[in-house]
């Protein structure tokens, strides 16, 4: 913490907890740790596809391992079987830092080439490197926003089309890859839209500074090995600051900086570890398997389910992107902060913007300032919300739980706009319509968490089953908003928060 950050907490003065609000955290609680009891009652050997599941830690005497993630499986399995990857391109960066190469997009493209060649085959190389290609080009002789749009659709249309049509049936085998690779290369390819995108749009509206903007500058860019797969996806505007031969970080110690990689490397490798102990305990993923368990389970098991969904979701990405955010920090990239914890956003607006926030900055400065001002009418604003909405959706693939996840968190965002400029964020009759959008909110994301049954399953049981099911889950997420106004008010406004991460 700085002086300034000391001076404003002298300045707040002590925090003080109103008698209510102090209430509200210890019901809510309270209610966390029994949900979190009554589905460690039910990850036992009873649940449909236990045996099918990884043999566990020895010292958790014969528990298994809940390895149906597979997102988090992948993911892990690259970052172990690349991690000499990773080291030998921070020595090379370093290495460039300290000879100051000019051309260090140039070393960037030919390291980056060479591992996505060394990992997935030239097949794979050739297809990115076309990618680049067509966006440069395209971008170069038109130099029309509205042209470079219609071509990342057209890019977005043709990975969406390919997955539908033969994405494991034929792809993995033209490809010569197997199919997590496979899965690896479909989400390397959809980030590199967003980059390749970013960077044609910048370089359409460049005023100063194009040289910045040649077709190896985009390469370098594209195939930024620490970010290839992981992510977080940064704009252009943040990463070309690297491409300097001269940076502030010259006059940090080489020693220091790499103290600096290490330690957050360990702090995502505990992460990693809690992931994995977390996965012998709460069978999450086999749970959601079951629809008729879904459908019958105590109240209290089914929430607290959705609940730990959303925090190994959250866990999960801290590991992804701290690890990104790492080797990029440690070369001198403006990195975003890592995701904030879900179990303190009360607010799905802030979800979006503090979640990926490298993501929502693309969103933001390309899509909705685009289409909105600051003081554009309400109507021109939720206008822009839903095309920022529309281009989430087809970004993701055309799936049914995808649009009906993306469609409820546009609602969602749409009605706390309303709940906001009706009462307020700090009020206790704004927390009590607030906590209403809430509720949906959430149920929305067990869509995109687990698919379209088991997010109808939600729907139903909250709003169908019994309107006391609703109460007693009303009651708990009030206590979960007025804990999350809590906290936000402690720690500041999250738009500093925002700025100075970013």
């Amino acid at each position: 913490m700085d002086s300034s950050d000391r001076g404003k907490r002298r300045i707040m003065g002590p925090i003080k907890v109103s008698v209510d609000t102090a209430l509200c955290i210890i019901f809510y609680v309270s209610c966390l740790f029994y949900s979190f009891y009554k589905n460690y009652e039910l990850s036992n050997e009873s649940l449909q596809n236990y045996y099918y599941l990884e043999e566990g830690w020895p010292i958790f005497n014969g528990r298994r391992r809940d390895d149906y993630d597979w997102e988090w499986e992948i993911y892990k399995k690259y970052a172990i079987s690349n991690v000499v990857i990773f080291f030998l391109h921070a020595i090379l960066f370093e290495v460039i830092r300290y000879l100051r190469v000019r051309q260090v997009s140039s070393v960037l493209t030919i390291f980056g080439c060479g591992a996505v060649f060394y990992i997935y085959g030239y097949k794979v190389l050739v297809i990115l490197l076309l990618q680049n290609l067509t966006f440069f080009v395209v971008g170069h002789w038109t130099k029309s926003v509205t042209v470079m749009w219609v071509k990342a659709f057209l890019w977005i249309a043709m990975i969406n089309s390919v997955k539908i049509l033969f994405f494991y049936d034929q792809l993995n085998v033209l490809l010569d890859i197997d199919n997590d690779k496979l899965l690896e290369f479909s989400i390397i390819i959809s980030w590199n839209v967003i980059k390749c995108t970013c960077f044609c749009l910048d370089r359409v509206n460049a005023t100063g500074d194009k040289h910045r903007y040649k077709f190896v500058d985009l390469l370098g860019y594209s195939f930024y090995f620490p970010l290839l797969l992981f992510g977080p996806v940064i704009i252009y505007d943040r990463f070309k600051e690297c491409l300097r031969v001269s940076w502030p970080l010259e006059n940090m110690n080489t020693m220091e900086r790499l103290g600096r990689l290490l330690w957050r490397l360990v702090i995502c490798f505990f992460w990693a570890l809690v992931m994995e102990a977390g996965q012998h305990f709460f069978y999450i993923n086999v749970i959601q398997l079951d629809l008729k368990l879904l459908q019958q389970v105590n109240l209290w098991a089914l929430y607290g389910l959705g609940y730990m969904m959303g925090q190994f979701f959250y866990v999960k990405y801290v590991v992804f992107y701290g690890i990104g955010i790492a080797f990029g920090t440690f070369d001198g990239v403006s990195m975003p902060r890592k995701p904030i914890c879900i179990g303190r956003v009360h607010l799905y607006s802030d979800m979006w913007k503090f979640f990926d926030r490298g993501l929502y900055e693309f969103l933001f400065k390309y899509i909705y300032t685009k289409l909105c001002t600051k003081t554009s009418s309400n109507v021109r604003k939720i206008f822009a919300s839903s095309i920022t909405f529309i281009f989430i959706y087809v970004w993701h693939g055309l799936y049914t739980f995808v649009m009906i996840w993306s469609a409820l968190n546009w609602i969602c965002i749409v009605m706390e706009g309303f709940v906001k400029t009706m009462f307020g964020t700090n009020t206790k009759l704004g927390a009590v319509v607030g906590t209403h959008v809430f509720v949906l909110s959430v149920l929305s994301n067990f869509f995109f968490f687990a698919r379209e049954e088991v997010g109808y399953i939600y729907i139903q049981r909250t709003y169908f089953e019994s309107f006391f099911n609703y109460m007693v889950l009303y009651a708990v997420a009030y206590c979960f908003f007025r804990t999350g106004e809590f906290i936000k008010t402690v720690e500041g406004d999250r738009k500093y928060s925002l700025k100075k991460g970013f």
